[in-house]
C-alpha cells in the first residue's frame, strides 16, 4: 500500500505481518493495523481471540511476537483495562492523584486536574472511596485513568462495561469528544451497537486473522451485529460468543 505524505502524518501506530502465539495456539497469523490520528479504530472478536493480547502489545507489555511495530517517535498512550483495579481504600481523586504522583506531576496539579478528570468522564462522587464503586463507576475512573497527560493514544478496553444506558451514552459523547480532539481511539467492545454509533472503521478477528474490515458506509448496508453474526456462519467459527 502507498501512502500520501498527509496519511504518513496522520498515523499514530502500524503493525505489519504479526504472528502471536502462545505455546501451540495461534493467536494471530499475519496481522496488520494501522492506527490515525482523530480516528476510532474498533476492534471486535468472540472472547479469546485476542484483542486484549494486542493492547498489551501495543502498550510493549507483551514483546514475545513476530513481526514489525512502528509508533510514531513520543507518542504518549493511556490505557483503560476490561477489568481495572485500584486501591479500595483511596477515593476516586486520591487514585488519580496517585497515578499522577508515580508519573511524576507537579503536586500543584494534581487537585484540579483529578476534579477535571472525574467531571470529564462523568464521575461526580469524587471523594467517595472506590470499595463503593458500583463495576460501571470504576469502569469510568479507568478511563480518565486513561486521560492522564494528555495521551495521543487510547486504548479503550470495553469502556462501557457495566455502565447503565444513560452511562453507555454518555462514553459514547464522550469517545466522539476525544476523536474532535485528535486523539487515536482503539476501541475494544461487545457492545455492537455502540461501536456502530462511533467506530469509523475496524475489523473483525476470528481464526486467527483479520477476517473482516469494515467502515462506516458499511453500516448503510447492513448492521455490525448482523456482519459478526453471517461472519461467524461463513468461517465456520466454533468458540464462544
Amino acid at each position: 500500500m502507498i501512502y500520501t505524505i498527509a496519511e504518513v502524518m496522520k498515523m499514530l501506530i502500524k503493525l505489519q505481518g504479526i504472528k502471536k502465539a502462545f505455546g501451540e495456539k495461534k493467536i494471530f497469523n499475519h496481522l496488520n493495523l494501522e492506527i490515525k490520528r482523530g480516528e476510532i479504530f474498533a476492534l471486535i472478536g468472540p472472547n479469546g481471540v485476542g484483542k486484549t493480547t494486542l493492547m498489551r502489545m501495543i502498550l510493549n507489555w507483551d514483546r514475545d511476537f513476530e513481526g514489525e511495530y512502528l509508533k510514531e517517535e513520543g507518542i504518549k498512550i493511556g490505557y483503560s483495562p476490561e477489568t481495572p483495579v485500584f486501591p479500595e481504600i483511596l477515593s476516586g481523586r486520591q487514585v488519580l492523584e496517585y497515578y499522577m504522583e508515580v508519573r511524576g506531576f507537579d503536586k500543584s496539579f494534581y487537585r484540579k486536574e483529578s476534579v477535571r478528570l472525574m467531571e470529564k468522564v462523568g464521575l461526580s462522587l469524587k471523594d467517595t472511596r472506590v470499595k463503593n464503586y458500583s463495576k460501571g463507576m470504576k469502569q469510568r475512573l479507568a478511563v480518565a485513568q486513561a486521560l492522564i497527560g494528555d495521551p495521543d493514544l487510547l486504548l479503550l478496553d470495553e469502556p462501557s462495561a457495566g455502565q447503565d444506558f444513560l452511562g453507555q451514552q454518555q462514553m459514547q459523547d464522550l469517545i466522539a469528544e476525544l476523536k474532535k480532539d485528535k486523539k487515536g481511539i482503539l476501541l475494544n467492545s461487545h457492545l455492537l451497537y455502540d461501536v456502530e454509533k462511533v467506530a469509523d472503521r475496524g475489523i473483525i478477528i476470528m481464526n486467527e486473522k483479520i477476517c473482516r474490515e469494515f467502515t462506516r458506509d458499511d453500516f448503510k448496508k447492513i448492521s455490525l451485529a448482523d456482519m459478526f453474526l453471517e461472519l461467524a456462519k461463513e468461517v465456520r467459527y466454533e468458540g464462544s460468543y
